[in-house]
């Protein structure tokens, strides 16, 4: 199963807890990747998650899959255009047998995301 897991609670940036709106950037980044899993027409499953315990790095989503590597990314900016970049390297990570993505294949907003890389639980 692969999915995006998304923390709910994390802060809008560094400085501010919620942003303009009142809204966490958990809450706007969760936001803005749900019109894009909408308007891209996908059936893919988006899991929210209240903290991450990544605080120091806020805006985490956590690139889930129990047979390729899992990937926890941190200190996204809660916008669209980043919703898209997530959105994107998750489909390059699918297409590849191990879940490994060639960094010149990155978009460049995924690059200085990336926390950890966990692997797959073996049978």
């Amino acid at each position: 199963m692969r999915e995006i897991v998304m923390c709910s609670t994390c802060r809008f940036s560094a400085g501010e807890k919620a942003g303009p709106d009142g809204r966490t950037g958990g809450e706007t980044l969760i936001a803005h990747m749900r019109e894009a899993i909408a308007d891209r027409r996908l059936a893919l499953p988006l899991a929210t998650q209240a903290c991450l315990w990544n605080c120091k790095r806020h805006c985490s989503v956590v690139l889930r899959d129990d047979e390729r590597f899992t990937y926890f990314t941190g200190d996204h900016e809660p916008t669209r255009a980043q919703a898209e970049a997530i959105l994107d390297w998750f489909f390059l990570h699918g297409e590849s047998e191990t879940g490994e993505v060639s960094f010149r294949h990155w978009p460049d907003r995924m690059r200085g995301h990336f926390i950890a890389r966990i692997p797959p639980v073996k049978p």
